[in-house]
């Protein structure tokens, strides 16, 4: 879902007037005062993309919230997240829940429920499926949500591309163009292989990466990246101590020992390490781990 919600948020960025379109039709009153910044004005719950909206008479924001799979458990984090939101900008505020991907799933809830003793509150946002707006973005009235119609069908065939590059193809801008055409590619990868999306959207993928999106991503993923190396180092020393820990008390270990405890994760490790010291054999060193494997997480100790 990481690639795609960049792409929610960058075409939010880039075209809030197609998504006010989307929300409130097209002869719709509604401007667009501002975009602003979610990380910085609400830091422990940054939203998708927020908007300062008014028609002239009311004045609000509206917070986007891209959902690629419904999961109910995250919508008491959305309502904190609504609810921080309106007391930092002391006005009206609305979380529209946009669902992206229609999916098997059988519902896309809007609102949840609280109960205790007979007392009940109930929470509900607005809520937009984005694949009941495809004769829309098809007719190119959302042309700039063409790079999401892969989403709308279970098994799209390649005539979801032609469709996506023949709209994407209208847009003016010849930089916006190709930035649509390369999110369009990060959806239709979750379906289709890169020589067919290279084929149907008629790009190079050296050219999509020289843009200012894929840029900054690139980056994200490189800064991303080095704190996974530094974790998994950080890790590997871990291994190795436990390791030289267990061959001073029994001496050299096996390599499928060697092998199970190089699967080890932090919990794992830190649970083993507690435990080193009351094992008095490699037969309990292989019990323990498969009792650990089987208790907490239903693998085989050399799985």
């Amino acid at each position: 879902m990481h690639e795609i919600d960049q792409a929610v948020k960058r075409i939010a960025g880039r075209h809030p007037d197609c998504f006010m379109n989307l929300f409130f039709g097209r002869e719709h009153t509604v401007r667009l005062q501002g975009v602003e910044d979610a990380q910085i004005q609400i830091p422990e719950h940054r939203a998708d993309k927020v908007w300062h909206v008014h028609d002239g008479v009311e004045d609000g924001y509206l917070l986007l919230e891209a959902i690629l799979q419904p999961a109910r458990r995250e919508f008491r984090r959305l309502n904190l997240k609504n609810a921080a939101a309106q007391v930092f900008f002391n006005t009206p505020v609305i979380t529209i829940l946009l669902y992206l991907q229609r999916g098997d799933y059988a519902t896309f809830p809007e609102s949840y429920a609280d109960e205790l003793y007979g007392l009940r509150n109930t929470h509900r946002f607005a809520r937009v499926l984005l694949w009941e707006h495809a004769d829309r973005i098809r007719s190119g009235e959302l042309k700039e949500l063409a790079p999401f119609l892969p989403l709308f069908e279970k098994d799209p065939g390649p005539e979801v591309l032609q469709q996506m590059n023949a709209i994407i193809e209208t847009v003016a801008d010849p930089e916006q163009r190709l930035e649509l055409k390369g999110f369009g590619a990060i959806v239709a990868a979750r379906s289709f292989p890169e020589e067919i999306i290279r084929q149907y959207l008629n790009l190079e993928f050296p050219m999509i990466r020289e843009t200012t999106f894929f840029s900054e991503l690139l980056d994200q993923e490189r800064a991303h990246g080095r704190v996974e190396g530094e974790l998994k180092g950080e890790l590997k020393g871990r291994h190795l101590t436990l390791r030289r820990l267990l061959e001073r008390k029994f001496g050299p270990l096996t390599p499928d020992l060697v092998l199970t405890l190089q699967k080890l994760k932090s919990e794992e490790l830190d649970a083993l390490t507690v435990t080193v010291l009351d094992l008095q054999s490699l037969d309990e060193l292989r019990l323990w781990l498969q009792n650990f494997y089987n208790g907490n997480s239903g693998r085989s100790a050399t799985h």
